[in-house]
């Protein structure tokens, strides 16, 4: 956590630091992970807020949305297949990788992003 000296807060998440261009940390923003209280754009301008004024790749934001599922996908299948006997662990990884493939989940906004490219760029 940081306090500036006016008094403001701000919390830095510093685990698997990666040099990487914004979009990298964009997708995580608008693509369903954590609260549904705010729409996909509200939580893009939020993200971007703490960027200031800057355009966003959408090729390179659709790879990075994608990437974070196979890498998802991959997770939970060594959770699931990996396990021992039944364990909650396991009932629970089958169950996020389920919800991935919900309708309006990851996996359909990461579509959405590729739909969404110019034609050409995907």
């Amino acid at each position: 956590m940081h306090i500036t000296p006016a008094g403001d807060l701000y919390v830095v998440d510093w685990d698997t630091m990666i040099l990487a261009p914004k979009e990298r940390d964009l997708m995580f923003a608008g693509i369903g992970f954590g609260s549904a209280q705010f729409s996909p754009a509200e939580q893009a301008a939020f993200f971007l807020q703490g960027y200031g004024p800057a355009e966003v790749d959408a090729a390179a934001l659709a790879y990075y949305r994608c990437e974070r599922i196979v890498q998802d996908v991959y997770e939970y299948c060594l959770q699931i297949l990996f396990t021992e006997g039944e364990s909650s662990d396991r009932r629970n990884g089958l169950e996020q990788f389920r919800s991935q493939f919900e309708p309006g989940a990851v996996v359909d906004r990461a579509f959405l992003a590729i739909e969404a490219l110019p034609p050409g760029t995907g």
